[in-house]
């Protein structure tokens, strides 16, 4: 079973029924045949079935006719419990199995946010990037696409081209020295890294760990045990992750990384509880905390978290609360408290909520987010390493002085990240 925590989503959590969304494969059941029908009738029929099953909300749905729509996508759309459910989705099998199962995407392999005049500026680049090599990063403000000139808060994916290799983009950057550059990239299959960066500061004589991580797809294992063996070889003390853009994935990867902060004296310990509807119950499960040959020994994490962080990264929050102190720094998270599992059947991904998602304590429910303890803008201008990017300067003083700079409730900040959709809420990247 791949329990998918929506990202991401990402449960992904933890925009997964295991990954964030958290995810599981399930063996397809075609429908006996009682007529010629097509492929998309049957799946549609196939996902009723399962919804009347497995769907949380499946008490919440509207009753309906199943061969009154076309195929499954219209089918969810209909049956989808509006008031709690942004997550639930029908992908395509290729789309969904290159992402979370081989960390790959088709794409131009860069995230974005807008600022509060509407500016696109880029939020990370990955290194398989056809971009990268080109020198573009984080705090570089795209200006033009195709020689059109943006204009405040207009959608990229729509300018981005069709989802096949080979598209050709001209993108026109504002660099942070205020020159303009322009590069030809090409639409390729991008590989990701979820690690966006591992580094350390010296925080009052202590060695800080400090891990950008953007997505919890399964690749995304042996990155995290490179980068906290690293911690482990300079002693680190403290740790900082920054989750500000990741919305989920594979709730296998959210264990390893709450296992990995939680450290070997947690071993066995509930991260997690998946708690299905009445119908479901022997499906329960508890995700404990697994013994990591790099796990650190913290007494305290910082995470520094955005309204992208979502799915599985809310579980690794959440779930890490009973056993120790955690701080959240720049906003509150996006509110994700449920999981998915996926059906694979013939070119569809079935992926409904399944299950709400609580910490040992019985805590969860947060679908308006986990309120952060510290209040601070994205620094977009700003790469993740430098100390004047306003969230990480707020974690520093935080770590140097116990104190919280700016604790409260803020309302909205000047920057927002693009509303994704589907799948992409896990990608979080074009």
């Amino acid at each position: 079973m791949m329990k998918i925590l929506e990202r991401r989503a990402s449960v992904i959590l933890v925009m997964a029924a295991t990954v964030v969304l958290l995810l599981s494969c399930r063996k397809e059941e075609p429908l006996p045949p009682e007529r010629e029908s097509t492929v998309e009738e049957r799946a549609r029929d196939q996902l009723y079935k399962i919804m009347n099953d497995w769907y949380l909300w499946y008490d919440k749905m509207p009753k309906i006719n199943p061969s009154d729509y076309k195929g499954p996508e219209d089918l969810l759309e209909a049956l989808r419990y509006k008031e709690l459910d942004k997550w639930s989705f029908v992908a395509e099998k290729s789309l969904f199995e290159s992402y979370f199962g081989a960390g790959q995407y088709l794409g131009f392999g860069y995230g974005y946010a807008y600022d509060a005049e509407g500016r696109i500026w880029i939020t990370f680049v990955f290194k398989d990037s056809p971009l990268y090599p080109d020198g573009v990063r984080r705090g570089w403000r795209l200006k033009a696409v195709d020689d059109h000139e943006l204009a405040p808060n207009e959608e990229l994916a729509p300018l981005m081209g069709e989802p096949v290799a080979g598209v050709e983009r001209k993108f026109t950057f504002v660099k942070p020295d205020s020159t303009e550059v322009s590069f030809t990239a090409v639409k390729d299959t991008i590989q990701i890294n979820a690690v966006l960066v591992t580094d350390t500061l010296h925080v009052n004589g202590q060695v800080v760990g400090h891990l950008v991580f953007q997505t919890f797809v399964r690749t995304a294992k042996a990155e995290l045990d490179s980068a906290f063996a690293f911690f482990r070889s300079v002693n680190a003390t403290e740790l900082i992750v920054d989750l500000r853009y990741n919305g989920g994935g594979s709730l296998d990867v959210a264990q390893q990384l709450g296992s990995l902060i939680a450290g070997n004296a947690n071993e066995g310990k509930t991260l997690c509880r998946l708690e299905h509807n009445d119908k479901r119950r022997n499906q329960d499960e508890n995700i404990p905390f697994t013994k990591q040959d790099q796990a650190l020994n913290l007494s305290r994490v910082i995470y520094i978290t955005s309204r992208g962080s979502a799915s599985a990264s809310e579980v690794v929050i959440n779930g890490l609360k009973p056993f120790m102190t955690v701080a959240l720094i720049g906003d509150r998270t996006y509110g994700k408290p449920v999981g998915m599992h996926s059906w694979i059947y013939d070119k569809y991904v079935f992926v409904p909520v399944c299950f709400k998602l609580v910490n040992a304590n019985g805590e969860g429910d947060y679908f308006d987010g986990i309120p952060a303890d510290d209040y601070a803008e994205d620094g977009l201008q700003y790469a993740f390493t430098d100390r004047r990017e306003p969230r990480l300067k707020d974690a520093i003083e935080y770590l140097e002085t116990g104190i919280f700079p700016h604790p409260g409730q803020r309302k909205s900040f000047s920057s927002r990240l693009p509303a994704w959709k589907g799948i992409y809420r896990e990608i979080g990247a074009l």
